[in-house]
């Protein structure tokens, strides 16, 4: 979660999701906003991020990549082998994640849905750079939805670095040391994030299948620094940006800290983009039947 505030409302503002994006578009092959939905396959899995830090690296590896615009959302489309695949970027928390989920379902009626980004880590087993499949997404006030995966204990300590779980969603960042330990206890979750429950439950509304793939930005002892939390808790853009350039005349190394925070979260990008691409072929056996 860390990874993804930081990056995302700081550094995007000075452009680096554009220039990625652009390398993207170029590796992939050209993405033509232009491009009319009836011209382009109908995707059989969607792929959701909160946001384009998190999509970029797996948008990459994405081949005969088209951008059509559904219903007023920008939707990637292109193929994973011979699977096509479309990727949508929902905004963050919960209320952006549910609405997205629902409209993707209504306008492209996928047969899979996955929902995938940074989480917090809230166990000491995991790592930044881990992976959670989550077979449960549960929130503070109690909601629960199981994701039965088909994967045996056995599977599961084969593959270095990924954990099944118990997801947490919340409403706000989560950079305290020690509330990360409590809801890890409290909830017996292993990792915390703004967005997974609400596409759950948009999914079981209309009794369609989710996964959930989540990869560690920041580990249950990495805390946020309180000048950059306090950055990240402004409501308005001009808030951000005044509490920002507080923040850098205050502390100038902060600027260095952004800029390695942004190496990191394309590094985690780019993994998680590989675990997806190994999982996405496979869904049909990944997925246990109840």
């Amino acid at each position: 979660m860390l990874l993804r505030y930081l990056v995302s409302n700081f550094l995007q503002q000075q452009g680096q999701s554009v220039v990625r994006d652009m390398v993207s578009q170029q590796i992939s092959g050209q993405a033509n906003a232009d491009v009319a939905p009836e011209d382009v396959p109908k995707p059989e899995v969607v792929v959701l991020f909160a946001l384009g830090v998190e999509s970029a690296g797996f948008k990459e590896r994405l081949q005969s990549v088209a951008t059509v615009k559904m219903e007023g959302r920008n939707v990637t489309v292109g193929k994973l082998g011979d699977r096509v695949v479309g990727v949508l970027e929902t905004g963050v928390g919960r209320k952006a994640a549910a609405a997205a989920t629902r409209d993707a379902l209504d306008i492209i009626a996928p047969k899979w849905v996955v929902s995938a980004g940074f989480a917090g880590g809230l166990v000491p087993e995991l790592k930044r750079g881990h992976v959670v499949m989550p077979n449960r997404v549960v929130d503070k006030e109690g909601s629960l939805v199981e994701i039965p995966l088909n994967l045996t204990e056995q599977q599961i300590a084969a593959t270095p670095g990924l954990a099944v779980g118990t997801l947490l969603t919340v409403d706000r960042i989560i950079g305290d040391v020690e509330e990360k330990r409590a809801l890890g206890e409290a909830h017996a979750a292993v990792a915390v994030d703004m967005e997974t429950l609400a596409v759950a439950q948009a999914c079981r509304e209309k009794d369609r299948t989710l996964i959930s793939v989540r990869i560690i930005s920041d580990a249950v002892d990495q805390p946020l620094p309180k000048d950059l939390e306090k950055m990240m808790s402004q409501r308005t853009t001009s808030g951000m940006i005044g509490a920002a350039a507080a923040t850098i005349f205050n502390r100038p190394g902060s600027i260095k800290d952004m800029w390695n925070l942004n190496a990191m979260a394309n590094k985690a990008s780019d993994k998680l983009a590989g675990f997806l691409c190994g999982v996405i072929p496979q869904l049909e056996v990944a997925m246990r039947e109840d």
